[in-house]
């Protein structure tokens, strides 16, 4: 009995016939021949512009901070390691914060996200389970506004950081006595 796959013998010969046949033989588990990466928008039209006013009101607040666009949770956020931190990575680790705020030390100080249209219920779900764990953080958590590009900047930063100064509040900026 002959056993003949002609749509793979086919496609042999169409390859050998146009040269194609060498570059598949050469490393069939190399990704970067088999998937040749380009290089991607990290942010889109609306981010670029939230990226901008976010930038001007962190100026104010920290001089010397940063802002950080597409965080992972599990970046943001330490917690306990009594229990399983596997499956708290598990659970929360494909989670991210479209921006964080951070002085000049690193350290988180607000956190930016972006809006999640009402038709998508999986993004929707994704997002209460961030909010609940940023919430627990007692972080400043604030949703993106289209008018806060219009904010005079001030406004803004008092909105990315309401918290009320304490007595052992540390700043960016020098004390003078």
């Amino acid at each position: 009995m002959l056993n003949l796959h002609l749509p793979h013998a086919l496609g042999a010969w169409l390859n050998r016939l146009t040269g194609q046949d060498s570059e598949l033989h050469a490393d069939t588990s190399d990704t970067v021949m088999r998937w040749p990466p380009t290089a991607a928008r990290v942010l889109a039209s609306s981010e670029r512009h939230a990226h901008k006013a976010l930038m001007h009101a962190l100026a104010l607040e920290h001089p010397k901070g940063f802002l950080l666009a597409h965080v992972p949770l599990h970046r943001l956020v330490r917690v306990p390691k009594h229990n399983s931190y596997r499956e708290w990575l598990s659970r929360t680790g494909l989670l991210t914060v479209d921006f964080a705020l951070c002085d000049e030390h690193g350290v988180v100080r607000s956190i930016v996200l972006m809006p999640v249209s009402d038709d998508q219920l999986r993004l929707q779900r994704r997002r209460e389970r961030l909010l609940r764990v940023l919430h627990a953080t007692d972080l400043p958590i604030a949703e993106w506004d289209r008018e806060w590009t219009n904010d005079a900047v001030e406004r803004l930063r008092h909105k990315l950081f309401p918290a009320v100064r304490s007595a052992g509040f540390y700043s960016d900026i020098p004390h003078r006595h």
